[in-house]
């Protein structure tokens, strides 16, 4: 078996993402993975993240583009941020989408991006390796299956966006 270590934040820590040698990515589910939104989420889901194509994942509720410790792993059903100090930020693909992510980046030059103010809650783990220049390039790649499937509740402040 190959093995890929990709961290992705789950409840209790870090895990890894294996890559069997089948091709099929194995990854956990998140707790929530079973909500029907999820399932929306998949079938929407690109054949292509980052110029890479779509494999197999073990796990409902997520999908995978790319093979090795260049894999992209998106994981929908994770537990929505709350309050954090960690990078929040709206990203805009190129249609002007726009989806609010926290940004945390992880060991092993793995950037994990968290939907904020969505329920069901998507993580994507991002490898500097698939995209060196623009890792967010993953999260915008996935901006309009996210905007058309989970309304916006809440959104990331900014500096002089507080209220008084």
């Amino acid at each position: 078996m190959l093995r890929s270590r990709l961290p992705a934040l789950a409840a209790t820590g870090l895990m890894t993402v294996t890559l069997a040698s089948c091709g099929t990515v194995e990854v956990p589910a998140g707790p929530s993975a079973t909500d029907p939104v999820c399932a929306d989420i998949l079938l929407a889901a690109p054949e292509q993240v980052l110029g890479m194509d779509r494999v197999e994942t073990s796990s409902q509720g997520t999908a995978a583009w790319g093979h090795g410790e260049d894999a992209v792993v998106m994981r929908c059903g994770v537990t929505p941020p709350g309050p954090t100090t960690d990078l929040c930020t709206t990203l805009e693909d190129a249609n002007g989408v726009q989806v609010d992510w926290v940004v945390r980046e992880l060991e092993d030059d793995v950037f994990l991006y968290t939907t904020f103010g969505r329920d069901p809650a998507i993580d994507v783990s991002v490898p500097r390796s698939a995209a060196p220049d623009q890792p967010s390039g993953a999260a915008l790649d996935l901006a309009q299956v996210v905007s058309r499937n989970i309304e916006a509740t809440d959104y990331c402040v900014g500096p002089g966006d507080e209220e008084e």
